[in-house]
């Protein structure tokens, strides 16, 4: 009996061979070769052929990619992109109503190994201005490593995606703390030059109890070539996630900055620029929940603030928004805190598409309140 099975296979070797080097019969003429000499039977023959046809597909999906093994759509390149095109009337007289491209942004990544992964995100809005450009490498869930150029690990709005945020505008403690449009350093979209490491761990029934993040940053801000001082800021965050869509975060910054020249003061030396704050979000079925709590020291400055916010979808596609936000830009002073009572809509077309309409109502800490409201209107498409 071993000798007629090992016989038979090596007929079935030689005519493969056979096949394969003279080039002489098709693979589906090979097989019903075998069949008729009842080497294989017909299922045998159906499987080899299953076999066949995937590892033939395979051989045309690699000759599509380039010299360098990427193709656009691939785990190695994935483009996506976000415009956002917004419309603003204001209330303040001598500010004229206007349309204006909010966000224009290219974003480029992929893995070019289990291990390795990249990006290369740019903003074409106003200016052209790259985001964020870095390489991660992953060693497992509890540990992965980053360097590069990218948004800091402070407070849970500063981290969320534009394209996420359920209002226009961010909030203005995190406009203020965060490294972003009133940040004593400019507006650095909440980005910085450096490195960081971080992860999740203590995973029950699918999901992680706490992730990390620790991070040394230049502290100059994004988009930059050189360092505006020799001391390196560090910047910390820890997420707590005790039940399934609760979760609760705390974040810390400390580091140093040189602000820009004044009249009043032309030569600024180095001085402290420090942050810590807390956040909580809450989603159950349509209703979310999300408060944030941020202090700030810049130089003797104390500053601090904090937004609630809630949003309800009365239909699939229409979620109702509400946020009350206020910020300090300084403790000392009496009448210059800023509150904002903000109500809108979003209303999401499509899984690319979403249609945001906010309406500010400004109140200032001055005797005389200021005809400063704001309607917004955005159009988003993120694909």
């Amino acid at each position: 009996m071993k000798l007629l099975y090992v016989s038979r296979v090596l007929l079935i070797l030689s005519l493969l061979f056979s096949a394969i080097v003279s080039k002489a019969q098709s693979n589906d003429e090979l097989l019903n070769l075998l069949i008729k000499k009842n080497l294989l039977t017909q299922q045998e023959a159906d499987s080899l052929r299953s076999d066949l046809a995937v590892k033939e597909q395979q051989k045309r999906d690699k000759e599509k990619e380039n010299q360098h093994n990427i193709s656009i759509g691939s785990k190695a390149l994935q483009i996506s992109g976000l415009v956002q095109a917004r419309y603003q009337g204001f209330e303040q007289s001598g500010v004229n109503n206007a349309f204006d491209l909010h966000r224009a942004r290219l974003d480029a990544k992929g893995n070019i190994t289990d291990q390795w992964s990249y990006e290369v995100y740019t903003e074409f809005a106003a200016t052209t201005k790259l985001l964020d450009a870095y390489t991660s490498y992953k060693i497992a869930d509890f540990l992965k490593f980053s360097a590069g150029q990218f948004k800091i690990p402070f407070s849970y709005e500063n981290l969320t995606s534009d394209s996420q945020l359920e209002f226009v505008d961010r909030s203005q403690v995190i406009e203020g703390l965060a490294g972003r449009s009133k940040d004593i350093i400019g507006n650095q979209n909440g980005r910085d030059i450096g490195a960081q490491i971080g992860g999740s761990f203590a995973r029950i029934n699918n999901r992680y109890l706490f992730d990390y993040t620790f991070g040394v940053f230049n502290g100059a801000g994004y988009d930059v070539t050189t360092d505006n001082n020799n001391h390196k800021d560090i910047v910390a965050r820890l997420g707590v996630h005790p039940i399934k869509n609760l979760d609760f975060g705390g974040s810390l910054y400390r580091g140093q900055d040189i602000p820009a020249a004044t009249t009043k003061v032309p030569n600024p030396t180095t001085q402290a620029r420090n942050r810590y704050g807390i956040d909580g979000r809450y989603v159950i079925g349509p209703l979310s929940f999300t408060a944030e709590y941020a202090h700030g020291t810049d130089g003797t400055v104390q500053k601090d603030g904090w937004y609630a916010q809630a949003g309800y979808f009365i239909l699939p596609k229409l979620q109702l928004v509400a946020k009350y936000d206020t910020f300090d830009p300084s403790k000392t002073i009496s009448t210059d805190r800023s509150t904002i009572y903000v109500g809108g809509f979003n209303y999401v077309f499509n899984s690319w598409t979403k249609l945001a309409v906010d309406y500010l109502d400004k109140r200032e800490e001055t005797a005389t309140q200021l005809k400063n409201n704001i309607l917004e209107a955005q159009l988003q498409i993120a694909f």
